[in-house]
């Protein structure tokens, strides 16, 4: 369990990175898109991680597929969008790339919740009557 959560821990930082940058460099024009890269494939690679926990937990197995698939889909569509509708609608696709991004944060964070609550809820609880033992 510490795991998934050194895992879901790590991709909110790395998305927090990511999200900052990408921020900056579209409004500002502050270029650290090596950067921005290497905490989006940090992101990827912990979606990856926490989707292929989830195939083999009972009760995650569909959303673990999702994250596997979004985890492979999302380093792709990140090296181009840069060359998908280019001019003055490729805010569209800038937009697009910051929702993509932020779903991945979002999945990463429910897949991570319910793995940790599926199983808190498989270890019993100790009764009073097995702690005065």
């Amino acid at each position: 369990m510490i795991i998934v959560r050194i895992i879901r821990g790590i991709a909110g930082v790395a998305g927090l990175g990511a999200l900052t940058l990408g921020l900056l460099f579209w409004i500002a024009q502050i270029d650290f898109i090596g950067l921005h890269m290497l905490f989006g494939l940090t992101v990827a690679l912990s979606l990856l991680i926490l989707g292929i926990v989830g195939v083999f937990t009972r009760g995650l197995r569909l959303l673990g597929a999702i994250g596997i698939v979004y985890a492979l889909i999302l380093p792709v569509f990140g090296l181009t969008q840069a060359t998908l509708l280019e001019g003055p609608l490729h805010w569209l696709i800038q937009t697009a790339h910051l929702l993509v991004g932020l779903g991945a944060l979002a999945l990463a964070g429910i897949m991570g919740t319910r793995y940790l609550r599926l199983k808190s809820a498989a270890v019993p609880k100790a009764t009073v009557s097995q702690v005065e033992k």
